[in-house]
C-alpha cells in the first residue's frame, strides 16, 4: 500500500515540477529574447563603430560582433523567443525544449569562452532545457540513434478529485497569464528602450575634442594631455552616450533639455549598473559642426570643446 502511495505521489509530483521547469525556462528566455528581437542587447553605437580592438574586452568583442547587424541579432531574439513559446504548451515541450537545449549551450559557451558575467545563469537555463529533455529520452534514443518505431507517449492518469483538477487547471491558467502579461510588457519597454538609440537630439554625433580645460578655484585651466581624463571622444547616439580618454571609457544615458540647453547624465557603476545620482551638464552649439560642453566626469568640473567627427559612423 505504501509503494502504491508513494507511486501515485511521485506521479503527481513531477509533472507538477516539469510544468513549473518550462513556464521559469519560458518566462527568463522571453525577456532575453525580446531583447535581441528588437535590437537592445547588442546595441549598435557609434562608440563600438569608432572602438580599437585592443580597446576591447573578451565581452565587448562578442556583443560588437552579434550587434553588428541588426538581422542577425533579431534572428537570435527569434531562436529564443520561439522556443519560449513552445515551452508553455505541454504538446510542444519536447520541440520547444530540444531547440532550447541547443540555443541555451551556445549561449552558455560564448558567455564562458568570451568571459561574459552570466556563466552560472546560462549554464542553469541549459541545465533545465535538458531536464526537460531527459524526461523523453527513451523515445528521443529510439527515434533519433536506434531506428525504431516510436510509441506516443504514454500519460498515467489518475483518478484524482474534482477540485484538485480544477486547482491546477486554475493554477496552471493564471502563472501562464502571468507569464504572457509580463511578457508583453517586457516587450514594450525594450522596444521604447530601442528607440532611444535612434531617437534625434541637439547634441547628435561622434564628436572629436580639440580643447579640454579643468575648473580650479574658479579658474578654467589647460588640462594635461596625459591626464586620464583628458577626453578624446564623446558620442551621443539618440539618448545614450560614451566619453573616453585615452584611459577611461564611460557609458552614459542623458536627458535634453533644449530651452536652458542642459544635459541631466546618468554613468552606469563599475558592475555596469545605472544607480549613480545624475550630473547636470551645459551644452552650447556655436556651429553646426562644433559643440561646447560644460559638466563634471569623475568628480572634476570640465569644459571640452568639440568639433564632428567626418567618418562615417552609421549604425546599420
Amino acid at each position: 500500500m505504501g509503494c502504491i502511495l508513494s507511486s501515485q505521489t511521485d506521479f503527481i509530483v513531477q509533472p507538477v515540477v516539469l510544468t513549473l521547469i518550462r513556464y521559469y525556462l519560458a518566462f527568463i528566455i522571453f525577456s532575453y529574447g525580446f531583447a535581441k528581437v528588437f535590437a537592445g542587447q547588442f546595441p549598435h553605437t557609434m562608440a563600438n563603430m569608432d572602438a580599437r580592438f585592443a580597446e576591447l574586452t573578451p565581452m565587448r568583442v562578442a556583443w560588437a560582433f552579434f550587434g553588428y547587424s541588426r538581422g542577425y541579432q533579431q534572428f537570435l531574439g527569434w531562436g529564443e523567443v520561439v522556443p519560449s513559446v513552445l515551452l508553455l504548451f505541454r504538446r510542444t515541450t519536447l520541440l520547444g525544449a530540444l531547440i532550447m537545449f541547443v540555443v541555451m549551450l551556445n549561449v552558455f559557451l560564448v558567455n564562458v569562452f568570451f568571459d561574459v558575467c552570466v556563466k552560472i545563469n546560462s549554464g542553469i537555463y541549459t541545465a533545465l532545457a535538458l531536464y526537460i529533455l531527459i524526461q523523453e529520452f527513451p523515445r528521443l534514443w529510439n527515434f533519433c540513434l536506434a531506428n525504431k518505431i516510436t510509441a506516443p507517449r504514454v500519460d498515467l492518469v489518475l483518478d484524482k478529485p474534482r477540485w484538485l483538477k480544477m486547482g491546477g487547471l486554475i493554477i496552471s491558467y493564471l502563472l501562464l497569464g502571468y507569464i504572457l502579461y509580463k511578457t508583453g510588457d517586457g516587450a514594450i519597454n525594450y522596444y521604447t528602450y530601442s528607440k532611444t538609440h535612434v531617437a534625434p537630439t541637439a547634441v547628435q554625433g561622434a564628436w572629436k575634442t580639440v580643447v579640454v580645460k579643468v575648473e580650479d578655484n574658479q579658474q578654467w585651466l589647460p588640462l594635461d594631455q596625459m591626464d586620464s581624463l583628458y577626453t578624446a571622444r564623446v558620442f551621443f547616439d539618440g539618448f545614450n552616450g560614451v566619453i573616453k580618454s585615452d584611459f577611461i571609457r564611460d557609458r552614459f544615458r542623458f536627458s535634453i533639455d533644449s530651452a536652458t540647453h542642459q544635459l541631466t547624465v546618468n554613468f552606469t557603476n563599475l558592475r555596469n549598473e545605472w544607480n549613480i545620482p545624475p550630473v547636470t551638464w551645459k551644452y552650447e552649439r556655436p556651429s553646426s559642426d562644433s559643440l561646447h560642453l560644460w559638466g563634471v566626469w569623475k568628480g572634476k568640473s570640465l569644459m571640452m570643446k568639440c568639433v564632428i567627427r567626418k567618418e562615417k559612423l552609421t549604425r546599420y
